[in-house]
């Protein structure tokens, strides 16, 4: 017969206690590295809505100039900015009486057209005719597909785009054009409660700027410390400029400094660690 010796009460109250001080350590490891991945990825995402919503505004604002009317009088407050947006840059096909002719996709080495998105009834056409002084702009009022020749776009027939206004001007054949958008970029309270950044078009149909769509979110309006999510406005000489009730003086405005805060929440952390970013835009033609 094996004469086999068994565990002690003892031995089997030390193997357990020391089993629950290794799963201990072992889960407490393993919380400890789950709340440092959500903190990673809250992180991340707070700065890809930071770099989302600065790269839009960037692209919006940089070109504008005051001295055109790109920005709206009375629409330049801290929590929103109202302006005429670029659509297309294009060159003149032909000369038209009340119409412009442009190449609808410009395959040519040297291209006649350019879109950010496609024209639509509404926005306002701009050309630049030689010996004037400054741009003519004119509401597109009717959008019509053609096919015919744009000799600066190539030999060929091809898809143009008719863009006709109401008052009986000429378009010089070559002439340089531009396609505007009226667009209102704004901080709103979204439905969940969040703060967003959106952005509203302007309805032909409505007759005003349809609801805010959002652009990137969510982030904090207000920061403590002071520091706030939204727009300043500054002169040429570099001076802060004060906002009131109708906004800032727009035919001042030189630069425009947008800033975004973002929260990014982390499992177990009392308090929201905030990521924030600003960019500085020069405006064109400024005083």
């Amino acid at each position: 017969m094996l004469n086999r010796r068994g565990s002690s009460l003892i031995e089997l109250v030390l193997a357990m206690s020391l089993g629950a001080v290794v799963l201990g350590a072992a889960s407490r490891t393993l919380l400890r590295q789950r709340r440092s991945s959500d903190s990673h990825t809250s992180r991340v995402h707070a700065e890809s809505q930071l770099r989302a919503a600065l790269g839009v505004l960037e692209v919006a604002i940089a070109g504008s100039s005051p001295a055109s009317g790109d920005l709206a009088p009375g629409e330049a407050r801290d929590t929103a900015i109202q302006l005429r947006t670029p659509v297309a840059n294009a060159i003149a096909c032909d000369s038209s009486v009340g119409a412009a002719m442009i190449a609808v996709s410009d395959s040519s080495e040297e291209r006649a057209s350019g879109f950010s998105t496609a024209p639509r009834i509404g926005d306002t056409l701009w050309w630049h005719a030689p010996g004037s002084l400054g741009w003519v702009g004119r509401r597109i009022a009717d959008l019509s597909t053609w096919s015919g020749v744009c000799a600066v776009a190539g030999a060929g027939p091809q898809a143009l785009y008719r863009l006709g206004f109401a008052l009986p001007d000429t378009v010089p054949n070559g002439a340089p054009l531009r396609l505007t958008r009226v667009a209102r970029y704004s901080l709103y309270h979204a439905g969940d409660g969040t703060w967003q950044l959106g952005v509203s078009e302007w309805s032909e149909v409505l007759r005003a700027f349809a609801p805010p769509q959002p652009v990137a979110g969510p982030f904090v309006l207000a920061a403590p410390g002071g520091a706030r999510s939204g727009f300043r406005y500054f002169g040429a000489a570099g001076a802060e400029l004060t906002v009131g009730e109708g906004g800032v003086n727009v035919a001042n405005v030189a630069r425009v400094r947008v800033t975004f805060i973002a929260p990014a929440p982390a499992a177990g952390v009392p308090v929201t660690i905030l990521r924030r970013d600003s960019l500085d835009v020069a405006l064109i033609g400024a005083p």
